[in-house]
């Protein structure tokens, strides 16, 4: 039996808007299950980057009392990024014991980030930071961002590798 060319682009065609439909509707699992799907994602992935085209990202840290706090920053939005979920690690923490920083995992609010706009009572923000503590005064960190675009009808993931100090006195 043979598959006419239009009968193949159309199976094709549906597998793949199966496919991004599924990626799009993780958002309405349980928190606590998309925080576990979030940490494994970014365990097993293997190439990361240090720099976005959509978006800056940059990690400080600090000293607190019994160790050091890590803040990660994503601000000067370069597009209309809509609910930005973030979530960071560093290797070899068990972050089913302890957790990982993150932004828009937990809340019920949702983060948007508009280019030169603001409006935070709506949820529109400059910018997003999320912080973690750590042990050392080195580190690095696996990030994870996620964004949907203005009709939430595709989602965009980038998987950060930054290394972080503190540099006081």
């Amino acid at each position: 039996m043979q598959l006419s060319f239009k009968k193949i682009v159309s199976l094709l065609y549906l597998l793949i808007l199966l496919c991004s439909c599924s990626e799009v509707g993780k958002e309405k699992a349980d928190p606590n299950e998309r925080y576990i799907y979030m940490i494994e994602t970014l365990q097993e992935h293997e190439l990361f980057v240090q720099t976005s085209s959509y978006f800056d990202i940059n990690a400080d840290m600090a000293k607190i009392e019994g160790g050091y706090r890590y803040y990660i920053t994503i601000d000067n939005p370069r597009l209309a990024m809509y609910d930005v979920e973030l979530l960071a690690i560093e290797k070899g923490v068990d972050y089913l014991n302890n957790m990982a920083a993150n932004v828009g995992i937990f809340e019920k609010s949702k983060y948007n980030m508009i280019p030169n706009q603001s409006n935070p009572e709506k949820g529109y923000v400059k910018g997003i930071v999320a912080s973690g503590v750590s042990s050392s005064p080195e580190t690095t960190l696996y990030i994870f961002v996620q964004f949907k675009n203005a009709d939430h009808t595709s989602a965009h993931s980038e998987y950060f590798k930054l290394d972080v100090s503190y540099e006081g006195q």
